[in-house]
């Protein structure tokens, strides 16, 4: 392998120990295989670092860190890469044969850009998805930023991209808080990414499956950190910023979309670990439409049905 690989993949490792070979054996058996892999173990407690140090393979390097969630362990693996572009896989996911031959292809075709996606699909326990972005074989998404604030979908997955490494130089990494403030989990930290690049860079989407996202295991939730409590709304920082920077006032109208989406996901994801209060906090900041008056009425019949419950025991 030269000293500089045309790819770095880098794979967040937090107590995977179920998954991790067939992560990293699904990039060791890529037709393309100019890469490194760069394996950030996020404080595992479980064998997933043994079960890691058996796969022999000069491409594997193998950084640890105290568990700081994916988002950090990315960044530190984005800060050691050696190649000029950036990989993602999560360690329970998987690449399909030729993802990275074929995201090289598109690399050489449309050598002005910088941001690079291709379909995926998602199985998860009880469904398989195949996720796709409209009809073309080859899409030049010119804005990403308008097509998440119509739909309020993202078409993408962390595992499924591959980004030039001075895209982050110029929009920053993941976002994570400093290891002394750390106090809860944070979700949507690929969104908030996604949307900072879209800002400025348009994606080249191959519309073909070659990735796999699993939803099925057992720690692919965010109670798998050990964090007191969940954060989710970092991004309300990011969408002030690009606010004030961008004067384009159908930027805005966008931002101001996503931004609702994300409250409610927000909410949705405090009310079914039983914040209301966190919950009804963010709603609050929502205009009142149909969706935002639902979620009011159903923290509304959770807090009475709870104290009937609680009454009851007692």
């Amino acid at each position: 392998m030269k000293n500089k690989p045309v790819f770095s993949v880098i794979i967040p490792l937090y107590n995977k120990e179920k998954y991790i070979s067939r992560a990293i054996n699904s990039v060791l058996k890529q037709s393309f295989k100019d890469f490194e892999i760069i394996v950030v173990n996020d404080g595992s407690t479980d064998n997933s670092l043994s079960v890691l140090k058996t796969i022999k393979d000069s491409r594997i390097r193998i950084l640890n860190q105290k568990n700081l969630g994916a988002s950090n362990a990315r960044n530190k693996g984005i800060k050691k890469t050696k190649a000029p572009y950036i990989a993602f896989l999560d360690a329970d996911d998987e690449y399909l044969p030729d993802f990275l031959s074929n995201i090289y292809e598109l690399m050489q075709k449309y050598k002005k850009y910088s941001f690079f996606a291709t379909a995926y699909k998602r199985i998860s326990s009880d469904s398989i998805k195949e996720c796709y972005y409209g009809a073309k074989k080859i899409s030049i998404v010119e804005n990403f930023l308008a097509k998440m604030a119509k739909t309020g979908k993202i078409f993408i997955h962390i595992s499924s991209v591959v980004i030039k490494k001075n895209v982050f130089d110029d929009v920053g990494g993941f976002f994570t808080r400093s290891k002394k403030n750390y106090g809860g989990a944070t979700i949507f930290e690929d969104i908030d990414l996604w949307i900072r690049i879209s800002c400025k860079y348009n994606m080249v989407f191959l519309n073909k499956i070659e990735t796999i996202y699993y939803t099925n295991t057992q720690t692919n939730t965010i109670n798998g950190y050990k964090f007191s409590r969940l954060d989710c709304s970092f991004y309300e920082h990011t969408m002030k910023k690009l606010l004030t920077e961008h004067s384009d006032k159908k930027i805005h109208k966008h931002l101001r979309q996503i931004l609702y989406y994300l409250r409610n996901a927000s909410a949705t994801q405090f009310f079914i670990r039983g914040y209301f209060a966190e919950s009804q906090d963010i709603l609050n900041k929502q205009p009142k439409t149909k969706a935002v008056k639902k979620m009011y009425k159903m923290i509304k019949i959770k807090e009475v049905t709870n104290k009937l419950i609680g009454k009851v025991k007692n």
